[in-house]
């Protein structure tokens, strides 16, 4: 094994240990921003989404991006059109920034993320995507402002880390709905809903609950509203996040 490839080996290895000791999330975000120094990353950021639609909602858990890089990120819009969330959705396992723009075309707001951190001056950016129950979907990415080559083994460790920190902040401050008020049903509504989730059509349910199925599909509209979404399994995402069913 190469002397590079060692101390990124162990650089992993170290934080994955820590990590599993350490309850502050604080330190264990200050140490994930250190190891990943060891493999030529000098910025992060992770972070998740639920729903679906205009019912998507997006949470930081951290970021040590530049000041100056996040403000215009944010100021442009970037996040609902960033192509490196949108190859995260449909991706399982780490992905280079230089790979995606190889293999992928762009619309023209994705091109303009692509441009604009080219100009910012990045050079490298790997995605890690999560993937976790219902809708949820995360993403821990880092950054160089220099080129990075990482053979399959080191892109392991870095995928091994980044779950590591994803989680431990997960556990401690969660996902959320904080730009939403609850979501509060009636018994019966909760009860359809829950049918719903599991996959159950308006006349299935309408069997089970001993309902008839337009009266079944009259509280399923009442969530829907309640919901502010168009589809009930949009309807269904958010409650499941929301741990009303």
């Amino acid at each position: 094994m190469a002397w590079g490839q060692h101390m990124r080996t162990a650089a992993g290895q170290d934080f994955l240990e820590f990590c599993a000791a350490e309850g502050d999330v604080g330190k264990v975000i200050e140490r994930f921003i250190e190891a990943i120094g060891v493999f030529g990353f000098t910025a992060s950021a992770g972070g998740a989404w639920a729903g679906a639609g205009g019912s998507r909602s997006y949470r930081f858990y951290f970021n040590n991006w530049p000041k100056d890089w996040f403000d215009s990120y944010m100021a442009n819009g970037f996040m609902e059109v960033d192509p490196m969330i949108l190859e995260a959705r449909r991706r399982m396992t780490p992905f280079l920034w230089t790979e995606m723009v190889d293999a992928r075309s762009f619309t023209v707001e994705g091109a303009a993320v692509t441009a604009g951190a080219k100009a910012y001056g990045w050079a490298e950016v790997m995605g890690i995507p999560i993937h976790g129950p219902s809708s949820y979907q995360g993403l821990v990415s880092v950054a160089s402002l220099k080129p990075v080559t990482m053979n399959a083994a080191e892109r392991a460790i870095i995928r091994s880390m980044a779950l590591a920190v994803h989680d431990k902040a997960y556990e401690a401050v969660g996902f959320g709905l904080t730009n939403r008020s609850p979501i509060l049903l009636t018994p019966r509504e909760a009860d359809c809903m829950r049918w719903v989730a599991a996959g159950k059509t308006d006349a299935e349910i309408a069997i089970i609950l001993g309902i008839a199925p337009a009266t079944v599909h009259y509280h399923i509209e009442n969530v829907k509203k309640k919901a502010g979404t168009r589809s009930r399994s949009e309807a269904v995402a958010l409650l499941v996040l929301a741990g009303s069913v």
